[in-house]
């Protein structure tokens, strides 16, 4: 494992918004989302049988609607074998993500059991019901009809503690090095503007999705990007860890450049070798969306922004002719 770690944190003074946005993150998350319940899990829909039969269904449903919304779908779709129940429970799952489907779903017409049937709509209109009263469907970021607002407030919100705590590592990492390199206004800036343009990453890949995006990811995405664009003469200090054992942890100092690959590329990566529409929770396009927004602010911060790259931390090392990094 290894992570940058390019300021020193004994002068908490010298980047108080980057720790002002780690409370505010914390604080909405206890105060609004931790300990909520949204009783979704016990739903009939979820469980095996009726996954198989919403597939069915959406079977159904996806040979009746007009080709060129049909064509929209991913390849895989087109592929799905009807009397298979293994490939009926995936494509029921991704009936259940697919928002023109839902809000059409009760006045469909199918084929089959009519008591079934009739029991499975009953229970299709209680859990979009569920959903859309989730905390997360509010504040998240969807292609349903959501309010301005909700590109803001996805930012700050997170579905868990690990998803909490996972983004704030990395948000006092990049935001501490941002605003000790160029101000607190730029670090604001990057953060904001950064988590709207991963919302539209995200809205873009998924256009007609219901599963909101939730999460500081994208935003701290457009710091990393930032950061390694318009600070490349420096060398980073990064933590490695391979054991307890001495010698196979502690800190060397690579080029800033390094941290996109070590990060940005699993993004690409993930991207494209997950079907589309089956992602396993992970935004991956809003964190490409939120890194190319930041590296284009970092070549605009870089030759037209002039920043005082001289009062940094003492983690950075500023490569010379002749000098030897790990010196």
């Amino acid at each position: 494992m290894i992570i940058p770690c390019p300021e020193d944190f004994k002068d908490y003074s010298k980047y108080p918004l980057t720790i002002t946005l780690a409370v505010l993150n914390v604080f909405i998350f206890i105060l609004i989302f931790s300990g909520v319940n949204s009783g979704l899990t016990s739903s009939p829909v979820l469980q095996k049988d009726g996954l198989v039969l919403t597939g069915r269904l959406y079977y159904q449903y996806l040979q009746n609607i007009p080709a060129e919304i049909l064509y929209e779908k991913p390849q895989w779709v087109h592929q799905m074998n009807s009397v298979n129940a293994e490939q009926m429970g995936i494509l029921g799952a991704y009936a259940l993500r697919d928002r023109r489907f839902l809000s059409a779903a009760e006045a469909g017409t199918y084929r089959g059991d009519e008591v079934q049937i009739a029991a499975w709509k009953k229970n299709i209109a209680e859990f979009r019901k569920k959903y859309q009263e989730q905390l997360l469907y509010r504040f998240g970021l969807s292609s349903g009809a959501k309010g301005p607002l909700s590109w803001l407030t996805y930012q700050f919100s997170h579905s868990n503690w690990m998803h909490l705590l996972s983004n704030l590592g990395f948000l006092v990492l990049l935001g501490a090095a941002v605003e000790v390199m160029a101000g607190s206004w730029v670090l604001l800036f990057v953060y904001m503007a950064g988590g709207m343009a991963g919302g539209l990453g995200f809205l873009l890949s998924d256009t007609h999705g219901a599963v909101p995006m939730v999460g500081a990811s994208a935003s701290i995405s457009a710091l990393l990007a930032f950061y390694c664009v318009a600070e490349t003469r420096m060398r980073v200090k990064f933590l490695y860890f391979a054991s307890p054992m001495p010698g196979h942890y502690g800190a060397i100092y690579l080029p800033t450049l390094l941290i996109i690959p070590l990060f940005l590329i699993v993004d690409l990566a993930n991207l494209w070798a997950i079907p589309e529409g089956l992602g396993g929770g992970v935004a991956y396009a809003a964190h490409l969306g939120g890194s190319v927004f930041g590296a284009m602010l970092g070549l605009v911060c870089k030759f037209y922004i002039p920043v005082d790259r001289n009062v940094t931390g003492g983690t950075h090392y500023r490569a010379e002719a002749g000098d030897h990094p790990l010196r």
